[in-house]
This record gives structure tokens, C-alpha cells and sequence, in this order.
């Protein structure tokens, strides 16, 4: 196989099977089949914005742009699908959320070592947090952008006019 090709398909392929395991989850959750493939792809996404940060850093700020992403991603698809957007922000965040940092946390808590419980479980709260304001933030911003959007359009069009002062 073709060096460089290898080299795609290494940076794919962890970004493929976020969108494949977000594919089983969203059939389990009750989503029709253009909604699997949208949230797929926002899991998809939001893992390889994930990858992409640097891992220097804190695992929670990486998980904050990737969530942010993930929920910017999802606003859009559910403006495009006219649904709401929770359908593709609880698929699109499964991939990022911090099951194995809390398994670790309990299992550190019961072998006794509390540092490394502490450890752990600070971190793993860090990254649910940064989930939490990384989907808020999507929300905002969306909610912004619309609102804005559909007022030019509404007061273009002369259906929405400022009240009279009173």
C-alpha cells in the first residue's frame, strides 16, 4: 500500500469507528436512517477534531473544542433536518464522553489509592464539564446566528417591525 495513503487512512480511521459505534447507538436510540448518518458524522467529527488538538495539553480542552464542534455540527444538521438538535448532540458527544476515566476513578477508590482516585476523578469531572460548555456554547452561538438570521430576513420581507415607543 501507498505510504501516503496508509498515513490517511491512519488519521480516518479512529474518526470512522467513532461514526460507526455513534451508528449503533443512534439505531439503539430510535433514530431513522438520514438522522444515524447525520449523527454518525457528528461523532465522526468531534473525534477528529479530538485528535487533532495537541496532547500536550489538558485532555479537558481538547474535549472542549471537540464538543464544541461536535454541537455546532449537530445546531446544523438540525436546522437542515428540522429537528431538534438534542437528537444529534446526545449521538454526536458518545465517543467523547469519559466512561474509562471513571471506571479507573472507581477502581483506584477501591484498590485503596486515593491519590490516584482524586487524580482521576478530577480529571474525568474536567472533561464531563468541558463537554457540558463546549454543547452550551455550540447552543449559544447557533441560537445567535439564527436569530440574527431570521430577523434580516423577517424584517427584509417587513413581517417583523420594532414596536412603537410607548
Amino acid at each position: 500500500m501507498n505510504p501516503q495513503l496508509s498515513g490517511i487512512f491512519s488519521q480516518l480511521k479512529e474518526p470512522l469507528f467513532a461514526g460507526l459505534a455513534t451508528s449503533a447507538f443512534s439505531v439503539l436510540f430510535g433514530l431513522h436512517s438520514a438522522d444515524v448518518i447525520l449523527a454518525s458524522g457528528g461523532s465522526a467529527l468531534g473525534w477528529a477534531v479530538l485528535q487533532a488538538m495537541p496532547q500536550s495539553g489538558s485532555p479537558a480542552f481538547a474535549t472542549f473544542f471537540a464538543a464544541l464542534a461536535a454541537g455546532l455540527y449537530a445546531e446544523i444538521a438540525a436546522r437542515v433536518r428540522r429537528r431538534p438538535a438534542t437528537l444529534y448532540m446526545i449521538a454526536s458527544i458518545i465517543p467523547l464522553v469519559p466512561g474509562g476515566g471513571m471506571y479507573y476513578t472507581m477502581l483506584s477508590s477501591l484498590e485503596g489509592s486515593t491519590y490516584r482516585s482524586v487524580e482521576l476523578g478530577l480529571s474525568t469531572i474536567m472533561t464531563a464539564f468541558a463537554i457540558a460548555a463546549g454543547l452550551a456554547i455550540s447552543n449559544v452561538l447557533a441560537r445567535m446566528v439564527f436569530s440574527s438570521t431570521i430577523y434580516s430576513i423577517l424584517k427584509k420581507r417587513k413581517i417583523f417591525q420594532k414596536p412603537d415607543k410607548l
